[in-house]
């Protein structure tokens, strides 16, 4: 590709583009908690989508969290997630744990 020198004045629009990118590289990379619509720019999804991915599939507490109204994305929890790096061994182990706290719950005799 050639460039005269009739398009020197594309190279501040240029250098611009490429801050620009670099800093959306870097934001992409290093944030960890993720609004609605950040996860949904990264996942490439539309945020009606996440809102039922979060509701079918996500767990309060490991993927996402509620604070004040405004729910926070783990972008680590959702990478597993994506990735499939959740194991039946995880929900199984989860599963236990519930089921042995309905198991305490429902041994207590209720007083007469």
């Amino acid at each position: 590709m050639e460039l005269g020198l009739e398009h020197l004045n594309l190279l501040p629009k240029m250098f611009q583009l490429i801050e620009t990118m670099s800093e959306e590289l870097k934001t992409a990379q290093g944030k960890r908690w993720l609004n609605v619509k950040e996860l949904a720019e990264y996942l490439g999804y539309s945020k009606d989508r996440i809102y039922k991915i979060k509701d079918e599939h996500l767990l309060e507490g490991i993927h996402f969290y509620n604070k004040t109204g405004r729910i926070l994305f783990d972008r680590v929890a959702i990478d597993s997630w994506v990735v499939g790096k959740e194991t039946d061994e995880t929900h199984k182990s989860r599963r236990q744990i519930v089921d042995n706290v309905l198991s305490s719950i429902r041994s207590v005799s209720p007083k007469s």
